[in-house]
């Protein structure tokens, strides 16, 4: 299998990778193959990098020259750190963090991973971590094949500049970096730890020309001055549900770029893609899906078997059939042609008996004039299990009366009694988490 390093699109002295500072490096730079004496052939790797820069170069580095590389995000604490390397059977771990690791784990400090070995091509295995928000994350083992399979590679005529908006250890993140690497495209790294404002702005200055983002991270982009600045040929979303009010809004903002929001989980692999604007997808998806995949609905919930799977059998908490196939935990309904995503089977909120999907809520709530973010979840009830709450977060210059108004009034309309709102509050922020995702709140 050809290494990373070599798989890298684009002429030797052209950057390939941008990041804040002004730091760049070109394909030749991604493509050396220098690597410190502490770092082995039969070495499984700890990948724990805070800096998306250095994470995207040391992948390059190490990919085709280590026996594994455990993608650690820079959101886990280190004692977590500590255990999953631990778990994969890590023999070191590269960090640019002060990490207090057990037993003869090896600390190689980022800065350290260059030097003198050359040897290459090794069968290096890409293990990624779920970015479930209770208990240890699960360890789902990929290769570059299956991360990078449904890679779109453009001409040399054509070099889209794609933003980094994720964490690159997280499966959607990666995606984005391997689109922009292999596809033959320029990436663009954001400081993490600056201001969403400040991102907008740095992605504008480098003129980037294709932006992946969480549906909540979209909001926030359109929440913010001055993203009208990016000059958008490709808007794409994935990792959450993406609704038909952001979609419009995105058509709204950007009328001359391509919208496409994506299905795929680490579980899974890269699954599809949907292009029309429609939230959900076709149902001649069912039988005929693109990207050489294979679906079906059982029991209301999504079941897929992508043409390069993830290799989870026997891999705890991951249900994949006989056939390949592998549930996704992802509760979807079919009507008028169209199959629509209702929301996670294991985020049900249950309001007296009924089960109730607090994305559905959360979609008919956002479609409301002047609300910009919402979450959606249950609060313990001692007489009906649970009630649904709503946190709501306002576009500038809302009136918090008026929406409040507005949002009872398509609840009513639009939700089952069950699913409406037992209370509304209104937030200054939500949290987001390391994939872009909002954080949900324990009920």
């Amino acid at each position: 299998m050809t290494a990373l390093s070599k798989r890298i699109a684009g002429d030797d002295g052209d950057p390939v990778l941008q990041g804040s500072g002004g730091r760049t490096a070109t394909t030749a730079d991604l493509a050396a193959t220098g690597l410190s004496d502490r770092i082995a052939a039969d070495d499984r790797v700890a990948l724990a990098v805070a800096d998306p820069f250095e994470a995207v170069r040391a992948l390059a580095l190490l990919d085709g020259r280590v026996a594994a590389i455990l993608l650690l995000s820079r959101s886990l604490a280190p004692d977590l750190v500590a255990e999953l390397a631990d778990k994969a059977g890590c023999t070191l771990c590269i960090s640019d963090r002060t990490l207090a690791l057990p037993g003869d784990l090896c600390l190689v400090p980022s800065g350290e991973m260059a030097g003198d070995r050359t040897d290459a091509d090794a069968a290096t295995a890409w293990l990624m971590t779920t970015s479930g928000t209770t208990g240890t994350p699960k360890i789902i083992p990929h290769n570059l094949r299956s991360l990078s399979h449904s890679v779109y590679r453009f001409g040399p005529e054509t070099r889209p500049a794609w933003g980094l908006l994720y964490d690159p250890t997280r499966f959607a993140g990666l995606q984005v970096a391997l689109q922009a690497l292999v596809g033959g495209g320029r990436l663009i790294v954001t400081d993490p730890d600056a201001g969403i404002g400040a991102q907008v702005a740095a992605l504008a200055e480098g003129g980037c020309t294709h932006l992946s983002a969480t549906p909540t991270l979209w909001r926030r982009v359109l929440m913010t001055p001055g993203h009208d600045r990016l000059s958008l040929q490709q808007v794409t979303l994935g990792g959450e549900i993406a609704d038909q009010s952001t979609l419009d809004a995105l058509a709204r903002a950007f009328p001359d770029a391509r919208r496409t929001h994506i299905y795929a989980s680490t579980e899974a692999g890269v699954g599809f893609s949907v292009t029309d604007g429609k939230a959900g997808f076709p149902e001649t998806y069912l039988g005929n899906a693109p990207g050489r995949i294979r679906m079906d609905v059982r029991d209301g919930i999504l079941w897929l078997k992508p043409a390069e799977t993830a290799l989870t059998t026997g891999v705890d908490g991951v249900e994949i059939d006989a056939d390949g196939f592998v549930n996704s935990g992802d509760r979807v309904a079919v009507s008028d042609g169209r199959v629509t995503f209702l929301g996670r089977e294991n985020g049900l909120i249950n309001v007296g008996g009924a089960k109730v999907h607090p994305e559905t809520v959360e979609a008919v709530i956002r479609s409301v004039p002047g609300v910009a973010l919402v979450r959606v979840s249950g609060k313990a009830s001692p007489v009906m299990g649970a009630l649904v709450v709503a946190e709501i977060q306002l576009d500038a210059g809302a009136d918090k009366d008026e929406t409040r108004t507005r949002v009872q009034e398509a609840c009513r309309a639009k939700l089952n009694r069950e699913a409406m709102p037992a209370s509304l509050r209104f937030v200054e922020d939500f949290e987001i988490n390391a994939s872009g995702k909002l954080v949900r709140a324990r009920t």
